[in-house]
């Protein structure tokens, strides 16, 4: 796959073994309970994270691979487990285009599994015998399941304005992103924090896009179940009257600039982010039919977000 330059990018490859390792640490962790049958259920699907991390590794010197890469696969292992334990939640009957997982074992079953590949993903942070990588990580994972944890309990059937909507979008899904930015940054500190904040804000956005698809997708572009959201009373920007998607689309590009932005100061940095933008995501939204154009600048500015 070229880059922005014509180049040849080799962050596929790094992708691949990703994917291929996931694959290993999921039978792993499935095969002492008999639930071999399932791991096409809970393979890799788009692997947005690796992917962002993938392109700032290929553009940094001092990222370190070996770690970067375990990261990664930590990182797939307990994205798939929340899509286990969000499934049964939601009442999502589809999933990448199959049966869920608890449709078709049993919600028990389901929460079981999501909770097996969460512990794998802790067994391979520990083996990096990296205290600090491990803290964050489970700082990351913490703060995931506290915004949905707040989402279910205590915003569930209540409107929220738009700060609200952000902080909760933001942690949702922006830690998992800026932990895998944020291992690129080698021994860097400013450039490991920009980084991290890039991860945020794209992450952000990326949950902004899914709960748009959420709102108005169609089941055939998007491979899973659709609706859940309103169906539960789970408020978002994109159930804002009749401007969800103008609203949302406003933020996504308002988050995206200012991403790009926080790198200012790292020029291979911000073409990684711009290259994953592009390259990657926007092309998941396109095939989705979503209305949502990334790199297009918002009518105001980034500084304030």
């Amino acid at each position: 796959m070229p880059n922005t330059d014509g180049s040849l990018s080799s962050y596929p490859a790094l992708v691949e073994r990703v994917r291929r390792n996931t694959a290993d640490r999921l039978a792993d962790a499935l095969s002492p309970i008999g639930a071999m049958a399932e791991r096409d259920l809970l393979a890799p699907g788009k692997m947005m994270r690796t992917q962002f991390a993938a392109r700032f590794l290929e553009a940094l010197p001092g990222a370190d691979s070996r770690a970067v890469e375990a990261c990664c696969v930590a990182t797939e292992l307990v994205h798939t487990g929340s899509l286990c334990h969000d499934d049964v939640i939601d009442g999502g009957l589809v999933r990448r285009s199959m049966p869920t997982l608890w449709r078709k074992s049993s919600a028990s079953a389901a929460i079981l599994i999501g909770d097996l590949l969460v512990c794998e993903a802790m067994r391979m942070m520990l083996a990096l015998d990296d205290r600090r990588l491990t803290d964050t990580f489970i700082g990351k994972i913490q703060q995931t399941i506290g915004a949905e944890a707040r989402q279910e309990l205590c915003f569930r059937g209540q409107p929220m304005n738009e700060a609200a909507c952000l902080q909760l979008a933001r942690c949702k899904t922006g830690g998992l992103f800026s932990f895998s930015a944020m291992v690129c940054g080698g021994n860097d500190p400013m450039l490991t924090a920009a980084l991290e904040e890039c991860g945020y804000r794209i992450g952000t956005a990326y949950q902004l896009a899914d709960d748009l698809l959420d709102s108005i997708g169609e089941p055939e572009a998007s491979s899973k179940t659709l609706g859940t959201d309103a169906a539960r009373g789970k408020h978002t920007l994109a159930e804002n009257d009749d401007s969800g998607i103008a609203v949302t689309d406003h933020y996504i590009r308002r988050l995206c600039g200012s991403a790009l932005e926080k790198l200012r100061n790292w020029p291979q940095a911000q073409q990684a982010a711009a290259d994953f933008l592009a390259g990657d995501l926007q092309p998941v939204l396109d095939r989705q039919e979503l209305p949502l154009h990334l790199m297009e600048p918002a009518a105001v500015g980034w500084e304030d977000l």
